[in-house]
């Protein structure tokens, strides 16, 4: 094995180093390369999380019809009057509606996990569009009408977004209203001994457990901001997206993720 410190105590190679110097020495050679990132511009990158969350909201979708929220819509109790219909959801049994209580549970967590992390890459593409992109906008590669047509991508996949957290919001929001209503029927059973009792005690907690769930501390994750009103739906489908008012949307929309 060579000596690595042989040419610290060698003079003769050291005076050989010194007379060699100058062709020795290899100057390193900037390209410019170094100092630059990926290249990509903000509308690039608006349009990529576009994608990414499109991508990610085919399966999603169809994990919205799998559940069959709608199958579990509660009737009013005041129709109920009027209309002496019944209620279909009744188990007719304290095990039925635990059952039917779990099963209602399932479904919400399938939706509100993977809804959440939809949620990320709408908020990710909000953040940098309201950032980033305004009316002055441009690009020093791109013509002025690509650029306006891929603003209009941007703003037309941002309202696609919208839309689907909303109706998964619905969905979620159907779900909760079920598991309320299966409880009102659970609490019947409360001290009536025999086989169909449940203690006040294991009621409490089945009530705790399930707000726990529905209000968003488990997943840590609000899904009740994604719920939107008449004129949220006519903006989207007119397909407005205003500066002004999306830049409050925003800071709401953080919110959304800090459940306590």
């Amino acid at each position: 094995m060579p000596n690595p410190y042989e040419d610290l105590f060698d003079n003769s190679k050291k005076e050989q180093q010194q007379e060699n110097n100058e062709e020795a020495f290899d100057p390193i050679e900037f390209s410019g390369d170094e100092l630059v990132g990926d290249g990509k511009e903000p509308l690039d990158e608006v349009l990529d999380c576009v994608n990414l969350f499109r991508e990610k909201a085919e399966a999603f979708s169809k994990l919205l019809s799998a559940t069959k929220a709608v199958d579990h819509k509660v009737i009013n109790n005041i129709t109920r009057f009027f209309l002496v219909i019944e209620d279909k959801h009744d188990q007719e049994s304290l095990a039925g509606e635990k059952k039917y209580h779990a099963l209602l549970c399932k479904k919400f967590i399938a939706i509100i996990y993977p809804m959440k992390e939809l949620a990320k890459i709408h908020l990710d593409t909000v953040t940098q569009f309201n950032r980033d992109i305004d009316k002055d906008y441009y690009s020093v590669e791109k013509l002025d009408r690509v650029i306006k047509m891929e603003k209009s991508q941007a703003v037309d996949g941002i309202n696609l977004q919208r839309q689907i957290l909303a109706d998964a919001a619905s969905d979620l929001e159907i779900l909760e209203s079920a598991l309320a209503d299966t409880e009102k029927r659970i609490k019947n059973y409360v001290d009536v001994g025999g086989v169909h009792n449940i203690s006040a005690s294991e009621m409490v907690l089945l009530k705790s457990n399930r707000e726990n769930l529905t209000l968003g501390r488990e997943a840590q994750f609000d899904y009740s901001f994604f719920k939107i009103n008449m004129i949220d739906k006519t903006a989207i489908k007119l397909g407005v997206y205003l500066k002004e008012t999306t830049a409050q949307y925003l800071g709401k929309l953080m919110t959304a993720f800090e459940i306590k």
